[in-house]
This record gives C-alpha cells, structure tokens and sequence, in this order.
C-alpha cells in the first residue's frame, strides 16, 4: 500500500511538472523596468522576426547574436513596424574603413537615405561624419573606432532630431521632411562588414486609453443572464466569466498601443482574453458578438494562438507571459502591417495579403466563464503611413 501511495505522488507530481512547464515563459531580453518604461526590441538576439529585407544583394544573417551581413553589396534591412516619434538604441559594429547607417522614418521606394533620415555610420565621410543626418544635420566628430562595439542613440519628436554616440551629444537639429516611417539597418557596399546587436526602441506620444478610474472612455458590454462581471478593482479593470468585452468609446486606424495585463490560472490551464483592434462598433449596450477585426491572443498557454499572436492568423512561437504576473503587450499596427511585443520581446509579425481590416474600436475580452483577467494600463499613439519626401 506505502509503495503504491509513493507511485500515485510521484505520478501527480510528474503531472503537475509537465503542465506547469506546459506554460512556463521565456525570458526577455529587455528587463522588466526598461519595459514598464515602454522599451521594446526590434531584434531579439535570435531571428530576424520584424524585419524585412530592401533590395536582393545583401545577405542578413544572425550569428553569435548579433545581426551581420558580410560584403554582399548594398541594401538595407527594415522593420516590419511604423514609427512616429521614438527614442532608438542600436549598438554597431563596422569593419575597417566600413560605411552603414541607421535609417529611420524611411520609406522603401527609393533610398532610404533620401525618403527618410539616416543617422550616419563613416568616419572617413568629412561632410557626414558618424551620428550626422545625412546630407541634413551635420555632427560634430568623435571617436566611434572601427572594429569595435559602438552606440547610436536618437531621439525623434516632431521636427526635432537628436543623435548621441557613445553616450555624447553630436547633432541636435531640425527637419519637418518626414513624420513616420520604418526603421533600418543598411549594407552600403561590397566592402564592409557591418553588424548590430541591441536595437530596442521606445515609442513616444502614448495618450491613455484608461483613466484607471472608470470607463469613462469605455462601454462595457455585456448580456443579461450570462455568467460575466466587469468592473474597476483597485484601479484596474477586472474581467471575470464571459461572453463579453468592453469597447473603447474611439475608433483607432494606425497606431501603436501598449496595454498592462495580468491573467489568472484557469482551472485546465490558462485564463483567455484578447485585445480587439480596428473591429466593428455593434449597436446597443448589450454583448452581440465580439467585435472581430484582428485580434491580439492573451493566453498563455502554447497549444493555442499564444499570448501576442494574431487569433486565425499566426501564432505566437513561445509563451513570453506567465499568469499571475503583470505584463505588457505592444501592438503596432499601420496599413496592412502588424506586430506584437509581450514584455519587450518581438513575438509576432504579420502582413495581411487582403488588407481587410481599416479602423475601428479597441476591444478587451470577456472570454469565458472561467477565465479572469486584469487590465491596469491602456496606452496609444496614432500614427501614419509614411509619406514620401518631396
């Protein structure tokens, strides 16, 4: 009897492992206080997950990691998101004699360097040195030495451009040519090796969305008789049950949206919710059905669409969020182009072929009875297309 009592403990607690590693999260590359200050990475150290390559000749390739492209001929590497206002971190390594920039605000007809700004990497270029906005914004020359690690800091905000190396002021000025657009990382020749490593940005501007008070700018919808309570506890916006969700009172097109979450265990696994965007506003105050434009999982569990993936549409490659912990989920969203950060990590990238889905509201679910979520914070900045210069 003792030996098979061991064996029913042993097997529950094998049990237990397996579903609590069933959900266990990766680790961020961006810590928790860069992140809860809005930092989020555009590289993660593994993958080029949100970023694209501009032009054939370049080969991009991560090693050791670190992005590098080795002497295959000019172009450039853009990320997949849309920036308006920004403060951008990128650590640069270039071979000797080496040329390679930083654009930002870029579109990707044309040069980049022409439909866009590039913050300069050249320290043979006399009339553009290292950290100058090319051909707009000269800097002042510092040591950046070649075959070594440096770091390019810019801050974006209106017309307003200031760019830092290795931690020195180098160029403060103004331009008003372009207001949105990409970020990239160029290979300007045949000749030079160029490498990146930390690329974290912290978009600026973000209004919001809850007062931490009440729903004063939004509408809880909900049906009479089903098993679903939406209230403000302690400052926080606290869902329990399901169907339902509550409704931003504005209607957001292009934007970029940081929302505070924390989900509690669920009875078979984890609680499920998600984040509507650009969805249909249904008449009344009761719940219809949910407001299906695209939808940003919050579920942290890996069989499903996972925390940060886009539900029918790509799902998240790991769990980047745990229950019982407060995390943060980007959502970037402009044009047809789509991307999610779950605690600062780049989690899920997606360009919708169809274009279907415009403007509309932000909607938080109510997903089922069994489920309790947590929203303490709801931020956005609204954004744009970039426009090409004159």
């Amino acid at each position: 009897m003792k030996q098979r009592h061991l064996k029913l403990v042993l097997v529950g607690l094998v049990g237990l492992s397996l579903s609590a590693t069933a959900g266990t999260k990766e680790p961020s590359i961006v810590p928790a206080e860069a992140n809860n200050d809005g930092w989020i990475a555009l590289f993660n150290g593994k993958d080029l997950t949100g970023w694209e390559p501009v032009g054939t000749a370049a080969d991009w390739k991560v090693s050791d990691g670190a992005i590098e492209v080795v002497g295959t001929g000019d172009g450039w590497l853009a990320s997949v998101a849309t920036f308006g206002d920004f403060e951008l971190i990128v650590e640069w390594w270039v071979s000797k004699g080496g040329n390679s920039g930083i654009f930002f605000r870029a579109g990707t007809d044309g040069k980049p360097w022409v439909n866009g700004y590039e913050s300069q990497i050249d320290d043979d270029d006399t009339k553009n040195p290292t950290g100058s906005i090319y051909n707009r914004i000269k800097a002042k020359k510092v040591s950046t030495p070649d075959e070594q690690w440096n770091t390019t800091e810019i801050r974006a905000e209106g017309s307003q451009i200031t760019v830092k190396l290795n931690g020195e002021q180098v160029a403060d000025g103004s331009d008003e040519t372009f207001k949105h657009g990409r970020i990239g990382l160029q290979m300007h020749d045949d000749k030079t090796t160029v490498k990146f490593r930390k690329v974290w940005i912290r978009p600026l501007g973000l209004k919001p969305l809850y007062n931490g008070k009440d729903f004063a700018n939004w509408k809880v919808k909900t049906k009479t008789g089903e098993p679903v309570e939406i209230k403000v506890v302690d400052g926080v916006i606290r869902i329990q049950g399901g169907p339902g969700y509550v409704e931003s009172n504005g209607d957001y097109g292009d934007f970029h949206a940081r929302f505070k979450i924390k989900t509690e265990p669920r009875e078979d696994n984890s609680s499920n919710s998600g984040v509507f965007m650009r969805g249909p506003r249904h008449p009344g105050d009761d719940f219809r059905k949910w407001p299906e434009g695209l939808e940003a999982q919050v579920f942290n569990e890996p069989e499903d669409f996972t925390t940060g993936g886009f539900y029918h549409f790509v799902k998240a490659p790991a769990v980047y969020a745990q229950n019982n912990e407060w995390f943060w989920m980007d959502i970037n969203a402009v044009g047809n182009r789509y991307q999610t950060w779950v605690n600062g990590m780049p989690v899920s990238t997606w360009v919708d072929p169809k274009d279907r889905f415009k403007s509309g509201v932000f909607g938080l679910q109510a997903h089922d009875p069994l489920s309790i979520i947590y929203y303490g914070a709801a931020e956005v900045a609204e954004l744009a297309p970039h426009v090409d210069g004159k």
